[in-house]
Formats: structure tokens, C-alpha cells, sequence
């Protein structure tokens, strides 16, 4: 019963203290192949990606991936998409065949990240083209929102290729609910706040009973993890083990 209680102690603190400490690199949204933590997308260019990318993730195990930030922190484009992959495991374990388009809206920076399994069909002149032709014009022009799916359209009509099928078929197998963002974002909060509230109790209880041992461990491993990044963005869609490494290009405008 200690040694229960003592796991269900950890777990929780772990994931509570992390809400209140933060991470280096953002967990991604449940939706996953959207994640717009700029505010650039529409919901009609969100609701296009995921009825893309879920259909044909399930069936290839390919993930196209779409992240807007604000900022890259100090970190190079490069860097930071790298590790943005790796951290959420874009695509198959098996393939690598991820694809993460990322932008940084505020150090006015692109970059298309590819998986292993994909360098062939897109190689970094190719993704240095797509770029070219369908973002840098738009987001010059300040219209974020047509270079991003203009971007995503081209990458997904080259895995299409690539595996050889009929865009048609796939897409139509599927329509995804797009939740509001009133409706996710509630759903999060609700979800830290009981967390946050059973990591304090279990933190009580540890005080009371075992002299804080337990807390101290906690912290440390907290301490000694917290540049570690993100994971998964809870229930929902989420990465399939994937690696990348470091093939693609960037941009700037």
C-alpha cells in the first residue's frame, strides 16, 4: 500500500510541479497536427491540416505536423525544430516519416523539418523550393495564414506521391471535429487545477507521515529534468516514436 501510495505521490508531483516550473519546449495541443500557439491560422486552415493528416497517418503512419510560436527563445530555427521533433516523436516509429512545418512568427523564421523516411522524397533543396514558392511571398505580404496551408497542401501532395495514393480516397474517409479553443483550453485548466490541488495534498500527507522524504526526491527530479521539454499534450492524437536528423531548410522573410 506504501509503495502505491508512494507512485501515485511521484506521479502526480511530477505532473503538477511541472505545470508551475514550465518547460523549454511546448506540449502539443491534443489535435497535435495543428498546434498554433502564435494565433496566425484560421479554423478553417486547422480543420483542412487535421483532415489531412489524420487520415493519412493512419494510413501510412506518416505525420505532417504544423507548429506557429511567437518565439524560438534565443534558439536557432534549426535547433529548435529538431528537438521539437524528437520531443514528440513526429511519425512513424518504424518509417521516420515525419514532417513538421514549424514558424516563428515574432524572429520571422521558417523551417521544414523531415523525418528519416521522407529525406528522399523531400530533400532539402526540394523543401528550400516549396518555401520559396508558397511561404515567403504570403508572409511578406503579412497573410500567415495562405502561406501555411499553401505549405502544408504542397508537403502533403508529396507524400501522397510518395506512397502512392489517391488524396481523394483518404481525405474523404474522415471528417474531424474541430474543438473550439474556449472548449480546450477549459478542458486544460480544469486539468492542472486537479493536479495541482492532489500534488499539494499527497505533498501534505508526505510531510506528515514520511518527513518530506518523497517531496525532497520529487524536487530533485524535477530540478534535474526541467530543461527536458514537453510531452505529450494529454488525451488525443499524439506522435508515433519518429526521429529526424536535422534534414530540411529554413527561411526567413
Amino acid at each position: 500500500m506504501k509503495k502505491t501510495i508512494a507512485a501515485l505521490f511521484i506521479l502526480s508531483m511530477l505532473l503538477s510541479m511541472s505545470v508551475i516550473f514550465g518547460q523549454s519546449y511546448p506540449s502539443h495541443t491534443t489535435e497535435f497536427y495543428v498546434n498554433d500557439f502564435a494565433g496566425i491560422l484560421s479554423t478553417a486552415t486547422e480543420e483542412a491540416i487535421m483532415n489531412i493528416s489524420v487520415p493519412l497517418a493512419q494510413e501510412t503512419g506518416a505525420q505532417i505536423v504544423v507548429v506557429t510560436v511567437d518565439s524560438l527563445e534565443g534558439q536557432d530555427i534549426e535547433s529548435y525544430a529538431l528537438n521539437l521533433f524528437r520531443e514528440w516523436g513526429i511519425g512513424d516509429a518504424t518509417k521516420n516519416n515525419g514532417l513538421l512545418l514549424l514558424v516563428s512568427l515574432n524572429d520571422r523564421r521558417s523551417r521544414i523539418e523531415v523525418g528519416y523516411g521522407l529525406e528522399g522524397a523531400l530533400n532539402d533543396a526540394k523543401t528550400g523550393r516549396i518555401q520559396d514558392d508558397y511561404l515567403i511571398g504570403h508572409f511578406q505580404e503579412g497573410n500567415y495564414d495562405a502561406g501555411i496551408i499553401g505549405t502544408y497542401l504542397k508537403l502533403a501532395e508529396e507524400v501522397f506521391i510518395e506512397y502512392g495514393l489517391d488524396e481523394a480516397a483518404i481525405t474523404s474517409q474522415n471528417v474531424y471535429y474541430y474543438p473550439s479553443t474556449e472548449e480546450e483550453e477549459g478542458n486544460i485548466r480544469i486539468f492542472h487545477v486537479i493536479l495541482i490541488i492532489i500534488g499539494i495534498m499527497l505533498m501534505m500527507l508526505d510531510l506528515i507521515f514520511n518527513r518530506g522524504r518523497m517531496t525532497r526526491v520529487v524536487l530533485y527530479m524535477i530540478v534535474r529534468n526541467s530543461g527536458r521539454g514537453g510531452g505529450s499534450g494529454g488525451s488525443g492524437f499524439g506522435g508515433g516514436g519518429g526521429r529526424s536528423g536535422g534534414g530540411g531548410s529554413s527561411r526567413g522573410w
